[in-house]
């Protein structure tokens, strides 16, 4: 359905920021005594930066032509740049029957139909932000890469605040992981903060899942009245070096699939929240680490906190008193890396086998594509890993059949690179040094 024009109007509210548009409201809200904390006069250009980040998608979906009534957002460069990026994920959801160039010249065309309506506001550029507090906030979601966040900031001696984002279209998930949430407080004492995000149900869950695009940035703006309230020093995402590969497609444009993920653009993130006044560290503990290490060190050293891992995003009814659906591409991968490690799947409550042949379509190992990137190159590993450990399945027979002699004759250097220590971009001198050795410790036997 094609829409003439669709106006989308912000405006504050006592705790927060309200969106509306066709006839419905969205309410973005935080605890009253913490909102109060973010400074009056960043609230507006915030309203403006985060009704944009989280309704642009709607240009690429019938809405001919999107009015705002706010001014150009000085963060509109920085979203457009995103976009582009992330539209490598979206062909490969769509197993390449989308093309790069056709989704970029779409998105660039409808673009130019985007209206604001008055002049620029006066930016100030103060940094204001009054991270007093040796604390770090950290977006929570039970995942092995948040857990391990969470446990080595707490042997760093920062103390963690979580902010789980409670998704209108992911009921599944965010009843599970109440319940995670419930028995975790009791176990570490500490709170997960749930933060409903209303205009989530402005996204797709069918087609080119619109909508998911710019994840990362719009709960990086989300959290920055947190950064004030909690005067927090940091702000720690959990992504790992995995997260900045590349690999180029079959039409020749390269691909990251969780660019948003990126150190690069995490240090962009950094740079967009100065708008708002923040002079917080945004880093990530775990990106010299590779996502094979990071499971590792988290069961290995941690395996208190391991036990709570949920990676499983389905939404499927029959799934809904189950951590793990059996059925998606992060099951198999994490199943695959318990399996090689000597990780019994049962302490997280994964009880299906994932090497059946019908599993073989999530893995990436076996894709007919033919990748070679290192997301292909880190299950070569972990394959070979489980066949020594003797493993059994009818993958781990395929696996035999025709990666065994790849990935022995490779297995120096693949441990090398997926158990080594890599360099960071995020990370200051006085979180490195404590974390690097950490990781030697735990992954100087493995490489």
């Amino acid at each position: 359905m094609n829409h003439p024009a669709t106006y989308v109007y912000r405006k504050l509210i006592p705790n927060g920021v309200e969106i509306s548009l066709e006839r419905k409201t969205y309410q973005i809200t935080y605890p009253l005594t913490l909102w109060q904390q973010f400074p009056e006069f960043f609230r507006q250009n915030f309203a403006d930066f985060l009704t944009y980040a989280l309704t642009v998608h709607l240009c690429l979906n019938g809405h001919q032509k999107l009015i705002y009534n706010f001014p150009h957002p000085p963060i509109e460069p920085f979203i457009f740049e995103s976009m582009m990026y992330s539209f490598g994920e979206t062909v490969l959801i769509s197993q390449n029957k989308l093309l790069m160039r056709d989704l970029i010249k779409d998105f660039y065309n409808k673009n130019l139909n985007i209206e604001f309506t008055g002049r620029p506001r006066f930016s100030r550029f103060k940094n204001i932000a009054r991270n007093t507090k040796n604390r770090v906030i950290i977006p929570f979601s039970f995942g092995k890469d948040s857990l391990l966040t969470f446990a080595l900031s707490r042997e760093l001696g920062i103390e963690p605040q979580l902010v789980f984002f409670q998704e209108p279209k992911s009921p599944y998930e965010n009843r599970q992981k109440s319940k995670l949430a419930d028995r975790f407080a009791k176990n570490f004492s500490i709170d997960v903060n749930f933060f409903p995000v209303a205009p989530g149900r402005l996204r797709h869950n069918e087609g080119n899942y619109w909508g998911w695009d710019l994840l990362f940035t719009q709960y990086t703006l989300m959290l920055v009245p947190y950064i004030f309230g909690l005067r927090a020093r940091y702000l720690f995402w959990s992504h790992e070096f995995d997260c900045n590969d590349f690999f180029a497609n079959h039409e020749g444009y390269k691909i990251n699939p969780v660019f948003e993920q990126s150190s690069r653009w995490l240090l962009v993130l950094n740079n967009v929240a100065r708008f708002l006044g923040s002079n917080v560290l945004f880093a990530s503990l775990i990106e010299p680490i590779n996502e094979i290490s990071t499971t590792w060190i988290l069961h290995h050293r941690y395996p208190e906190i391991a036990k709570f891992q949920f990676s499983c995003f389905a939404e499927e009814k029959d799934r809904a008193n189950r951590r793990w659906c059996g059925r998606c591409e992060k099951c198999a991968t994490i199943y695959l890396f318990f399996c090689a490690l000597g990780i019994d799947p049962k302490v997280v409550s994964f009880k299906e086998s994932m090497f059946g042949d019908e599993k073989k379509k999530l893995f990436v190992l076996f894709d007919n594509l033919e990748r070679k990137d290192t997301w292909r190159d880190q299950q070569l590993l972990a394959f070979l890993l489980a066949y020594k450990k003797g493993i059994k399945g009818e993958l781990i027979k395929e696996f035999k059949i025709k990666y065994l002699k790849e990935a022995e004759a490779r297995e120096r250097e693949l441990r090398s690179y997926f158990f080594g220590i890599h360099p960071s971009d995020t990370l200051t001198y006085e979180l490195k040094s404590h974390l690097l050795k950490i990781y030697q410790e735990e992954l100087s036997s493995l490489q």
